[in-house]
């Protein structure tokens, strides 16, 4: 493999583009203590893509004494908060097709005990999006949940992980009703004047929908919006029932 440039720099790992693939290198020493991470980012890209459209694709995997090499996709198109910065909000059309592509490919996720990040595969405004970040996730089942977190943009965090009391799959669905409410509109549902007045609106999921900016976008809309940012993750609604709201089928028409 030829590499080029640097795309990204960790603590654990550079990200190199190639013409047509990404390069991940993580130094071993650097990593001593933490092999488990690299354990699951492998695993997991092995057991899932290949089986989504918008999942990213591992091309190859091998080590050298020094370091270890991933090879994946190359999605140069940018990271979805990005793209709503720059854009500002969407036609609701638009945000449909979108977010159902997002809930779609985080419900295969969840089927497979995964969570995840969100990325563009191109700069294209076709809004084909690529799920990323397996990192720091594992395998993990309905009943079992995790204490810990790692590197989340604060934008999307749910309450429970602020509250820390363990979180599991409902947090990827606070995060896409973040995502809706944003891109709809343009800017985020708990944003305040201060940090502290932003925690206490995300953990008691204070929000609204201001007239000035939500004229014209349909009741389906908020109501999706509304059953996926409930602060009780137990009553978030999944994945696959979130795919089956009327709000896609109001305008995809099935």
């Amino acid at each position: 493999y030829k590499t080029g440039i640097t795309l990204s720099a960790g603590a654990y790992a550079v990200i190199k583009s190639g013409k047509y693939f990404a390069m991940k290198i993580i130094s071993k020493n650097l990593l001593k203590g933490r092999e488990h991470m690299v354990k699951n980012e492998i695993n997991n890209l092995k057991k899932v893509s290949q089986g989504h459209k918008n999942i990213l694709k591992l091309v190859d995997y091998f080590e050298t004494v020094n370091n270890c090499y991933l090879v994946t996709e190359y999605t140069y198109g940018g990271e979805l908060f990005d793209r709503i910065v720059s854009k500002g909000s969407y036609p609701e059309y638009d945000v449909v097709n979108l977010v159902r592509n997002i809930t779609d490919a985080v419900a295969y996720l969840h089927d497979n005990g995964i969570s995840e990040n969100i990325l563009f595969r191109t700069h294209d405004e076709n809004y084909d999006i690529i799920i990323i970040g397996f990192h720091f996730s594992r395998i993990i089942d309905d009943s079992e949940v995790l204490t810990t977190i790692h590197g989340s943009t604060p934008y999307y965090v749910a309450p429970e992980i602020f509250k820390k009391s363990g979180y599991g799959k409902p947090v990827d669905l606070w995060a896409i009703g973040v995502i809706t409410y944003f891109l709809l509109c343009g800017y985020t549902p708990f944003y305040r004047e201060n940090s502290k007045e932003e925690l206490t609106a995300i953990i008691q999921s204070e929000r609204s929908f201001d007239i000035k900016f939500w004229d014209g976008i349909s009741d389906l809309a908020k109501d999706f919006i509304n059953q996926l940012l409930i602060a009780d993750p137990n009553e978030r609604i999944t994945a696959h029932q979130a795919l089956a709201h009327p709000w896609f089928s109001a305008v995809f028409g099935k």
